[in-house]
């Protein structure tokens, strides 16, 4: 299974930078000036588990914005990414979902695309931590062709590879984990990765390169897979390649691990 740090990722850095978008002027009598300062503090404020004070200034925000569509909708974005990072994901899935209708005419213009990309790319990851794949899984295939940056495309490819490998449609999986691993796979992500890849290689019966990701896998970290999964694929890639000494002793390792 592939590492969620994506999901935190990417709305943790959204909501550090929404305020900063909608500050079109330095003038600190504009309104759109005073609602980024006003997010910025209730960003403060949620960091610090003040929750009540941030909603009144997230309160005062919306009150000074009415009439400023795209300053609304990215205020509500705000707010949908504040309520995954507090791990209320159903909650913070439906408030995305509901911006798609609420704002609709918005995203049908050149203006609201950049916002609508973010929001997409946001519900797409969510969608794939709760385990709702198939839901994410025509949201990653649209966001394929998203303007992103190269470090979020990876982790488009990644999750949109973990979900066709779970469908067993291998190529289509090697694919996109080949993508990824043009961009750069995160820290956070590579032993997660080189486990699933290197899997998706296997029942490819690609065994040299399968054996080559579960060894790259061992030597990634902690994250990810369990290690006697790491050390039992070993066992099963060393055997298809003929390597019986090895895949005995990765046997030994894993069982050990499992006691």
């Amino acid at each position: 299974m592939l590492s969620n740090q994506s999901v935190t990722l990417l709305h943790a850095a959204l909501r550090e930078n929404l305020p900063n978008t909608i500050i079109p002027t330095s003038d600190p009598n504009d309104p759109p000036h005073t609602i980024g300062t006003l997010l910025q503090e209730a960003n403060r404020q949620q960091s610090a588990g003040h929750f009540k004070d941030a909603g009144l200034l997230i309160a005062e925000a919306r009150r000074l914005a009415q009439g400023h569509t795209q300053v609304l909708a990215e205020i509500d974005l705000f707010c949908a990414l504040s309520l995954l990072e507090q791990d209320k994901r159903d909650e913070g899935v439906e408030a995305l979902a509901a911006m798609l209708i609420r704002y609709k005419a918005l995203f049908n213009t050149p203006k609201g695309r950049d916002l609508y990309e973010l929001l997409q790319v946001q519900r797409a990851f969510s969608l794939v931590a709760l385990e709702r794949k198939e839901e994410a899984f025509p949201l990653l295939k649209e966001a394929v062709v998203f303007q992103l940056d190269s470090e979020v495309r990876s982790d488009v490819h990644c999750h949109l590879g973990r979900c066709y490998f779970e469908l067993s449609r291998y190529a289509a999986a090697r694919e996109q984990f080949e993508r990824a691993s043009a961009l750069g796979v995160t820290e956070e992500w590579r032993a997660a990765f080189h486990y699933c890849y290197g899997y998706t290689l296997y029942e490819l019966k690609e065994f040299q390169c399968a054996k080559r990701e579960f060894i790259l896998c061992l030597q990634s970290g902690p994250s990810g897979p369990e290690e006697s999964l790491r050390y039992a694929m070993l066992a099963a890639t060393s055997r298809k390649l003929g390597e019986h000494f090895e895949a005995r002793s990765y046997d030994k390792k894993a069982t050990a691990l499992k006691r």
